[in-house]
C-alpha cells in the first residue's frame, strides 16, 4: 500500500508558523540592535543615579550585583564622587567580553556602531512602532472583507522585508526616518495576525480551531528565543546590522513561498485529498467562500458594541503589553540594571519565550480536550484559562522588581511569560466563537489593544532616569494583568453571537448548529456517520 498523502492543511500550518516566526525575530533583532548602539548612560544628578551607575557596563565586574549591596557600597564609599566619574568614563566603551560569546570581535570595531540616541529615543523606536498598529488593526477588518487573506498575509510579508532591508540605512541617518519607517512598519504587519486568524477558521477542522492556531502562532512567540543566539552572534561576530539583512531576505523568500502555496479557503485548493474535501464541504454548509469574511458585509456597530468583544479587546491589551515589556524593554532593563550587553540580555530571553511556547500549546491541547469531552463549556474553558494565565503574569512581573540579582530576575520574567501562554486557549481563540463569518474582522477590533502597549512606552519613554522608572513599569504592567482577569471574567463569552451569522442563514438552522458546536457540548471528533449526517441536513435545507 502507498503512504497516505499528508493533510494539505499541514503546509498551509508549517508556511504560516515559519512566516510569523521569522517577521517576528525581526522585532527582536532590532530591539537588540537599538539596545547594543543606544547609549544609556547617564550623568548621576538625579534619584536612584548612582545606584544605575553601578550597574553599568564594565563597572558591574567591580561590584556586586545586587542593588541593594550597591546602595550599601555608596555609603560606605570613601572617595570623592569625581573619581567615580572619572571611572564611569573609563567604562562607556563596550567590552570585548560577553558572559556567553568568547572573544567578540565587532565591539568596538569597524563593523560596530555607537549611536547618540539615549534612553528616550530607543523606547520611542518601539512605542511609535505600536501606534502604528492600532489604525492598522481597524483598516486590516475593512481589507480582509475585500480581499483574500493570504493575499494580505504575503504583502505583510514583502513589506516588512523591505522595511527591514532599509532601515540600518536610515537608523544612521535619520532618528525621525526610524520612526516614520517603524510607524509604517507596524501599520503594514498589523494586517497578518487577523489575517491568519480568518486563515485558520476557515483551514482547522472543527473541534481542532485552538490547536491549529497556537500552533500557527508559537513562532510569534518562540522566535525570540529562536533568534536571540543567532542576533547576539551577528552583534558579536559579523557586525551590529548583520541579523536584520539576513532576516529580511529570509522573510522575502519565505512571502514569495506563502505566496505560490496558500489558499484563502481550502475549498478554494486545487490540492486537497478527496477525504479533507468531503470533511471541508461538510463543516462549511456556506458555499465556495468558506468561513471567510471576503464578500460578506460586516456588521460593525454591532461589533463594537459587544460586551464580549470588549472582553477578548481587554485581554489582547495585556498580552501585548506584557509581549512588549519581555521583547522591546527588558533588554534594557538588563543593561541599565545590571550591565548586562544586549547580546548577553537576548540570550537570557530565550528561556521566557520557550516556557511561553510550551505552556501555549499544552493550554490549546488541554482546553480543546476539555470543550470536547463536554467537561467544561466553551465559555468556561476560556474563562478559566486567561484568568489564571493573567493572575499567574501579574504575581511574577511584581516578582521580578524585589528579586536582590539578575539571575533570579530572569527566573521571575521566565515564570510570568509561561504563565501568559496560558491566556492563549482564552483570549486568542475567542474571536472564531463570537462568528465564524466575522473572525478576521473581530480580531482587528481587538487587536487594536496594541494602542495600550504605545501608551505604556510612552509613558516608560517620559519617566526619570534610574532605577525607580522599572519598579513603576512593572507594577503597571501587574495591574493590566490583573484586570484583565476581572473583566474578561464578567464579560466574556464562549457562544456563537445574533449578529455572527451572515443574515439569511438563520432559516437553514445554521445558527442553532454554531451555536451547539461553541457551546462544545457532547462534541465529537468527525466520523463517518457525522459527515452523512450533515451531508443529509445540507441536501434538506437546500430543497
Amino acid at each position: 500500500m502507498g503512504m497516505t498523502r499528508p493533510s494539505y492543511r499541514h503546509l498551509i500550518l508549517f508556511l504560516s508558523c515559519v512566516g510569523f516566526m521569522i517577521s517576528f525575530s525581526l522585532r527582536s533583532a532590532f530591539v537588540m540592535t537599538v539596545t547594543h548602539t543606544s547609549r544609556l548612560e547617564e550623568e548621576p544628578d538625579q534619584p536612584f543615579g548612582e545606584e544605575q551607575y553601578f550597574s553599568r557596563e564594565g563597572v558591574s565586574k567591580v561590584y556586586p550585583d545586587s542593588i541593594s549591596e550597591w546602595r550599601s557600597l555608596r555609603e560606605n564609599y570613601n572617595s570623592s564622587w569625581p573619581e567615580i566619574l572619572k571611572l564611569k568614563h573609563s567604562a562607556t566603551r563596550k567590552s570585548a567580553e560577553s558572559m556567553f560569546y568568547s572573544g567578540c570581535t565587532v565591539y568596538n570595531s569597524s563593523r560596530d556602531y555607537n549611536s547618540e540616541y539615549g534612553w528616550s529615543e530607543s523606547v520611542q523606536f518601539y512605542s511609535v512602532y505600536y501606534l502604528g498598529m492600532g489604525p492598522g488593526y481597524v483598516t486590516a477588518g475593512y481589507i480582509l472583507s475585500k480581499l483574500s487573506s493570504h493575499h494580505v498575509i504575503a504583502v505583510g510579508f514583502y513589506t516588512t522585508a523591505v522595511l527591514h532591508l532599509l532601515l540600518p540605512v536610515v537608523f544612521t541617518l535619520s532618528g525621525p526616518g526610524v520612526m516614520v519607517m517603524r510607524l509604517l512598519n507596524g501599520f503594514v504587519e498589523s494586517a497578518i495576525q487577523p489575517a491568519i486568524i480568518a486563515i485558520t477558521k476557515s483551514w482547522a477542522f472543527q473541534g481542532e480551531e485552538s490547536m491549529f492556531l497556537a500552533t500557527t502562532l508559537v513562532g510569534t512567540y518562540l522566535s525570540p528565543a529562536l533568534s536571540n543566539f543567532f542576533v547576539g552572534a551577528c552583534l558579536c561576530y559579523i557586525s551590529w546590522n548583520a541579523s536584520l539583512y539576513i532576516l529580511a531576505g529570509l522573510l522575502l523568500v519565505w512571502g514569495i513561498l506563502w505566496h505560490l502555496g496558500s489558499y484563502n479557503s481550502p475549498l478554494e485548493c486545487p490540492h486537497l485529498s478527496n477525504t479533507d474535501l468531503q470533511r471541508y464541504r461538510t463543516e462549511q454548509n456556506t458555499g465556495a467562500k468558506g468561513n471567510t469574511s471576503k464578500g460578506r458585509k460586516i456588521p460593525w456597530r454591532k461589533i463594537l458594541t459587544s460586551k464580549p468583544v470588549w472582553a477578548i479587546w481587554v485581554a489582547t491589551a495585556n498580552k501585548n503589553c506584557n509581549l512588549a515589556a519581555v521583547s522591546s524593554l527588558v533588554p534594557l532593563f538588563f543593561k541599565e540594571v545590571y550591565g548586562i550587553q544586549a547580546a548577553d540580555s537576548g540570550l537570557l530571553l530565550i528561556a521566557p519565550f520557550v516556557s511561553n511556547s510550551a505552556t501555549l500549546l499544552l493550554s490549546s491541547y488541554i482546553s480543546d480536550r476539555l470543550i470536547r469531552s463536554g467537561k467544561l463549556s466553551t465559555t468556561a474553558a476560556r474563562k478559566m484559562m486567561q484568568c489564571t494565565g493573567a493572575l499567574g503574569e501579574a504575581v511574577f512581573l511584581i516578582c521580578v522588581i524585589y528579586v536582590p540579582d539578575w539571575r533570579l530576575a530572569a527566573v521571575c520574567l521566565t515564570l510570568a511569560q509561561a504563565m501568559t501562554g496560558l491566556c492563549f486557549p482564552g483570549f486568542g481563540c475567542n474571536t472564531m466563537d463570537l462568528s465564524k463569518h466575522y473572525a478576521g474582522a473581530i480580531s482587528g477590533v481587538c487587536m487594536t489593544g496594541v494602542l495600550m502597549v504605545f501608551a505604556i512606552t510612552g509613558i516608560a519613554s517620559l519617566l526619570p532616569d534610574g532605577s525607580q522608572k522599572w519598579i513603576t513599569i512593572f507594577w503597571i504592567n501587574a495591574g493590566i494583568a490583573a484586570f484583565s482577569c476581572i473583566f474578561y471574567l464578567i464579560f466574556a463569552s464562549g457562544e456563537v453571537q445574533p449578529w455572527g451569522v451572515e443574515e439569511g442563514y438563520e432559516e437553514n438552522g445554521e445558527l442553532k448548529s454554531l451555536v451547539s458546536a461553541s457551546n462544545g457540548h457532547k462534541k465529537q471528533t468527525a466520523n463517518t456517520d457525522y459527515q452523512t449526517e450533515n451531508l443529509h441536513e445540507i441536501e434538506k435545507s437546500s430543497r
